[in-house]
């Protein structure tokens, strides 16, 4: 029985002594079994991701559109006979009454102005022989503008006449307005890409600032729907697979494929009604290689 005890005692300090001499070896092998997985998993994507909020949705039309006086007055020869040279100039003020030209027939024919406001624009300066119906200015009141916004017919059947309106970019701070009125009748127009197009004017009230003439070309945004309180997710994380709406979550470092309820859609954002919740990553511009359970970064 001691013979036994020895011979495992010595065993037991061979095999001791053997591993302190080699632990190196043993602790190296241990951290590479323990990293193989790392070597051999599939490499995660890089993702372009964003995060889903809660907040206002609104579906915004963005059209230009071009400020047009609300009542213009093209004053026109009454009577075959010469005219005068006319001494007023566009921009010019003149008063309900005033003489703003003058047509030698077989007296001198006065031309007045039919409102107060200013002179647009004269189609005539110079004296000589003028026809009964020639155009010689226009005049308005340019304090009182209005915006005229061709707007395609498949945007404007969410356009409601009091819908909220932001002007920009006639070089100026941004300037509120609304909506007046949506005219009942379209007309075909073709886009600058030879595109045959069915629009209808959109004419928008707003009070002109300083600065701000007839003519000018403006940047609308019409605000056709508002709700408050909803989740917002960008346009770009979802798409249509089949007849559902479907978006890409990041969760726990892998891409989860998740069915989502569209509630409203505009150019860049979605309001979702059930799928995804405030806080939640989503990824923008999913590609091919983008599948569920996929790992990305």
């Amino acid at each position: 029985m001691e013979r036994i005890v020895n011979y495992l005692k010595a065993t037991l300090e061979t095999g001791l002594e053997y591993i302190k001499k080699r632990r190196w070896y043993f602790i190296s092998a241990a951290v590479v079994i323990l990293l193989l997985p790392a070597f051999f998993r599939d490499p995660a994507l890089p993702v372009e991701t964003s995060t889903v909020k809660r907040g206002i949705y609104e579906q915004i039309i963005e059209e230009e559109g071009i400020t047009q006086v609300k009542e213009n007055f093209t004053l026109y020869s009454p009577v075959n006979g010469i005219l005068r040279r006319i001494e007023r100039h566009a921009g010019d003020p003149v008063k309900k009454g005033d003489v703003v030209a003058l047509i030698d027939w077989d007296y001198a024919r006065k031309v007045t102005a039919p409102i107060t406001g200013t002179i647009l624009r004269i189609h005539r300066e110079s004296a000589g022989p003028v026809a009964m119906g020639s155009p010689l200015m226009d005049i308005g009141d340019t304090s009182q503008l209005e915006i005229i916004a061709e707007v395609l017919t498949q945007e404007a059947v969410a356009v409601r006449p009091g819908n909220a309106v932001t002007i920009e970019g006639w070089g100026g701070t941004p300037v509120a307005g609304t909506v007046r009125t949506v005219e009942p009748a379209a007309f075909k127009k073709i886009s600058s890409l030879g595109v045959e197009e069915q629009r209808v004017r959109v004419i928008v009230d707003f009070t002109p600032p300083e600065g701000m003439g007839e003519g000018f070309r403006v940047y609308l945004r019409i605000i056709a729907f508002q709700k408050p309180d909803s989740v917002l997710v960008p346009s770009a994380a979802i798409f249509r697979d089949g007849e559902d709406w479907v978006l890409f979550r990041v969760d726990g470092g892998k891409a989860r494929r998740t069915p989502v309820i569209v509630e409203h859609r505009s150019g860049t954002v979605v309001s979702v009604k059930e799928g995804v919740k405030e806080g939640d990553v989503v990824i923008l511009y999913p590609g091919e290689l983008i599948r569920d359970g996929v790992r990305v970064d």
